[in-house]
């Protein structure tokens, strides 16, 4: 009796340890495809506005270079997909359309320009905008267009139109390399309402 006992136990100890073993597989595949998703992109990409539509209209490229645990970006726009613009006292580069005009803000203070898998607040800060009427003479900083930015799976960078008071630029921040747009203070834009509700990076 002794002797049966002792083999069920080895047996369940067995079983048990494979399923604990196979337990950590799934969980060292599942740790590894995020990692993978969560990545973010090398070389250079393109950067598309997309409309009601769902046309890409190209207005630049960045370029992402690995550097250590995180990588470095580059943000150059195409100047040829812009018009120059003397708003509210200050150039603005701009888009213009039958109805809403959309101007790109350079992000006036100082970044690290570095992204990771998780955090892509640098390049969302590279691509502020804002929008105006056509016929409206000035703009407005109420009026601030924010692209958040998720990892796709097949590894493009898709922007989700917000809306946020950019007004807090005003003032620069207390701390360096800070970003003074809260997650808190961005609101996602009404559908319809804005002539590039999308953003993709690929």
């Amino acid at each position: 009796m002794i002797y049966q006992v002792r083999i069920i136990c080895r047996r369940y100890r067995f079983v048990l340890f494979a399923n604990l073993l196979a337990l950590c597989f799934a969980i060292a595949a599942t740790v590894q495809i995020e990692s993978a998703l969560a990545a973010a992109p090398e070389g250079t990409k393109t950067i598309y506005l997309i409309d009601k539509s769902g046309n890409r209209h190209p207005i630049g490229n960045v370029a992402f270079a690995a550097a250590e645990t995180t990588t470095t970006i580059s943000v150059s726009l195409d100047e040829t997909r812009f018009v120059e613009k003397f708003l509210s006292m200050r150039p603005f580069r701009c888009i213009d359309g039958p109805k809403q005009a959309v101007c790109h803000l350079p992000y006036p203070y100082e970044l690290k320009n570095r992204v990771t898998g998780n955090d892509l607040s640098d390049l969302e800060y590279r691509l502020l905008f804002l929008h105006k009427g056509t016929a409206e003479y000035g703009i407005n900083a109420w009026n601030g267009l924010y692209y958040k930015l998720e990892i796709a799976a097949d590894g493009s960078l898709n922007g989700t139109l917000h809306e946020a008071d950019f007004n807090v630029l005003a003032v620069p921040p207390d701390e360096p390399f800070t970003r003074p747009i809260g997650r808190a203070d961005l609101v996602p834009a009404e559908d319809g309402r804005h002539r590039f509700p999308g953003l993709i990076i690929r």
